[in-house]
C-alpha cells in the first residue's frame, strides 16, 4: 500500500507539477538564456557522456548556446571529482537544498535541456554515435585534460605504489554482482580471471596494469606489475579519474566506468558488451566485442543476423533472455587477450586490417538500423573476434 501511493505521488510530481512550475518560471529562465541538463548523476558513464555530448553539440552548432545548469546534490553524484572539470563549461551546482528547490526545472519541457538521448535511449540509437562521429571528422579535441595537479599527485601515488614516473600502464575494469545488486542486468558482469592474460600480455610489453572497481569485486592473484586499486585503502574520486585519463588505454566490460577515458580522449577496448546492440563503444578510436547469444531450444549459436533482426538484439534484462530460452555466453580469455593486443597495435600504428576485416565490418554494421543502441557508430568490432565468429555473419 506505502509502495503503490509512493508511486502516485511521484508521478504528480513528474508529470504535473514539474511541467507546472517549468511552466510558470520558464519566461524568467528564458529571460536569462537557462537551460537545466537532466544529467544522471548517479552513474558515473552518464555524468561522463551527458555533459561531453551536450557540449560537442553545441560546438558543432547542433543547439543554441545557453547557460546550462546541472544539478549535483552532494551525497548523489558518481565522482565529484570531475564536476570540477565540467566547471569550465557548465554551471554546477552542488548545495542540496538549492538542488531541491530548483529540481523541478530539470524534469519538465519548459526549462530543461533533455540529454537523456545521448547514453539512454530504449529501443533506439544513442546520439552519442552520431555526435561523436561528427565532431571527429571535424577535428576536434577531447574537451578535456588532466591539469598539472592531478598529474603530479597521480604519479606521486602510483610511484608509492612502485610504478616508475615513466612507465605506462592499462586501466582494468570488469563489471561484477557488487555494482547494482538485485537490477536484473548480471548479464553484462563478467570474471576477471578471464582478462588475466590480457594483463599478462600488456605486461610482457611493457606496461603495467591498474585494475579499478570497489571492495566488494573478487581479488586477483599477486603481481608485481599489477596494482589491484579495487581493494586499496586510498581509493579516491580524484585518483579513479587521474588512473582513466592518464592510462595508455581503457580495458573493461559493460559498464561505464570507461566514458571517463573516453571524455579525455583516451581509447578503450571493451568486452563482454551486452546487450548485443551496445558492442561499439563511445569514441570513433575505440573497439568492442559482445557476449555471444545460445539457443538452448536449438542448441546452436544464434547468428548475429537473428540477433540484430528482432528484438533479441535490445534484451536488457535477465528475464528476458530466460524467456526467450537464451544462454549468454562470455568472452573468452583468448578472445580479451586478442582484443586487447589490437589495441596496443593500434596505438603503436602497427595493427593492419585487410580488406577481409574492412568487409567483415560492413557486414557486421550492415545488420544495424535505427532501433540500435551502436548505429552510426565510428568504432570497429574486434578483429580477431569477427574473423573466429565470421561464420555466425552468414546466412
Amino acid at each position: 500500500m506505502k509502495e503503490s501511493v509512493l508511486r502516485f505521488l511521484r508521478k504528480i510530481y513528474h508529470f504535473i507539477f514539474c511541467p507546472f512550475v517549468g511552466f510558470i518560471l520558464w519566461p524568467f529562465c528564458a529571460a536569462l538564456n537557462i537551460k537545466f541538463l537532466n544529467v544522471y548523476t548517479m552513474r558515473i558513464g552518464h555524468l561522463c557522456v551527458e555533459p561531453d555530448c551536450y557540449v560537442k553539440e553545441e560546438i558543432l552548432g547542433e543547439h543554441p548556446k545557453y547557460k546550462a545548469l546541472i544539478l549535483a546534490p552532494r551525497g548523489k553524484v558518481a565522482n565529484e571529482h570531475i564536476l570540477s572539470y565540467w566547471e569550465h563549461y557548465l554551471g554546477i551546482i552542488r548545495f542540496n537544498l538549492l538542488c531541491t528547490l530548483l529540481k523541478p526545472l530539470s524534469n519538465n519541457r519548459f526549462t530543461t535541456y533533455d540529454v537523456h538521448r545521448y547514453a539512454s535511449p530504449v529501443n533506439s540509437a544513442a546520439d552519442f554515435s552520431r555526435i561523436q562521429s561528427m565532431y571527429h571528422e571535424k577535428g576536434g579535441r577531447p574537451l578535456l585534460a588532466l591539469t598539472d595537479h592531478d598529474l603530479q599527485l597521480g604519479r606521486d601515488l602510483l610511484f608509492k605504489q612502485g610504478v616508475p614516473h615513466d612507465a605506462w600502464f592499462v586501466c582494468v575494469h570488469c563489471r561484477e554482482d557488487g555494482y547494482v545488486p538485485g537490477e536484473e542486468q548480471t548479464y553484462r558482469n563478467a570474471d576477471i580471471t578471464s582478462y588475466l592474460p590480457a594483463m599478462e600480455a600488456i605486461i610482457e610489453r611493457g606496461g603495467w596494469v591498474i585494475r579499478l572497481g570497489d571492495p566488494s569485486m573478487k581479488k586477483i592473484p599477486s603481481n608485481k606489475y599489477i596494482i589491484d586499486f579495487a581493494h586499496l585503502d586510498n581509493k579516491s574520486d580524484w585518483m579513479d579519474v587521474y588512473l582513466c585519463a592518464a592510462c595508455r588505454f581503457f580495458l573493461g566490460s559493460a559498464s561505464g566506468l570507461s566514458a571517463i577515458s573516453a571524455i579525455f580522449g583516451i581509447p578503450s577496448a571493451i568486452a563482454n558488451q551486452a546487450p548485443v546492440s551496445v558492442v561499439l563503444p563511445y569514441l570513433p578510436e575505440d573497439i568492442g566485442i559482445h557476449k555471444l547469444l545460445f539457443s538452448l531450444a536449438e542448441n546452436r549459436y544464434l547468428r548475429f543476423a537473428e540477433i540484430m533482426g528482432t528484438p533479441i538484439g535490445n534484451f536488457r534484462f535477465d528475464s528476458l533472455y530466460m524467456e526467450a530460452n537464451i544462454r549468454i555466453i562470455d568472452n573468452t580469455a583468448e578472445d580479451i587477450k586478442a582484443l586487447a593486443l589490437e589495441m596496443l597495435g593500434r596505438i603503436d600504428g602497427k595493427t593492419v586490417y585487410s580488406t577481409e576485416d574492412d568487409l567483415l565490418q560492413e557486414r557486421f554494421k550492415s545488420l544495424m538500423n535505427a532501433s540500435h543502441y551502436s548505429y552510426r557508430s565510428s568504432a570497429r568490432i574486434g578483429r580477431e573476434f569477427l574473423r573466429k565468429y565470421s561464420f555466425l555473419l552468414d546466412d
